[in-house]
């Protein structure tokens, strides 16, 4: 039980922070940016044609929508693995560079 409420407590702090660097980098960061503008316009374009030919494919709207939630969805799991797997580098990069400094001759 314990396990499981420190599990969810790391998960939940992850998508906080996920969330946190993602909102800053969007002010920040000029290439992300432009991306996430970039991809916004892409999505408004294409809801607008969605919506032009729903009369022809009624199923298109609905479409591009669901593949709008899938991307988002998947970006934010993206971000989620990269962000825990950093955390994950940090233990093994301090440890290596532990191991290194103990092996170095004083200088």
């Amino acid at each position: 039980m314990l396990k499981r409420s420190l599990n969810q407590a790391f998960d939940q702090y992850v998508t906080d922070r996920v969330d946190t660097i993602l909102s800053i980098a969007g002010i920040t960061d000029g290439k992300y940016s432009k991306t996430v503008k970039e991809a916004h316009t892409v999505l408004e374009q294409l809801l607008k044609m969605a919506k032009g030919l729903e009369a022809q494919h009624p199923e298109l709207l609905r479409m591009v929508m669901d593949f709008e939630a899938a991307t988002a969805v998947e970006a934010g799991f993206a971000a989620e693995i990269a962000y825990k797997e950093g955390l994950r580098d940090i233990s093994y990069i301090r440890q290596e560079f532990m191991s290194f400094l103990q092996k170095s001759p004083c200088q």
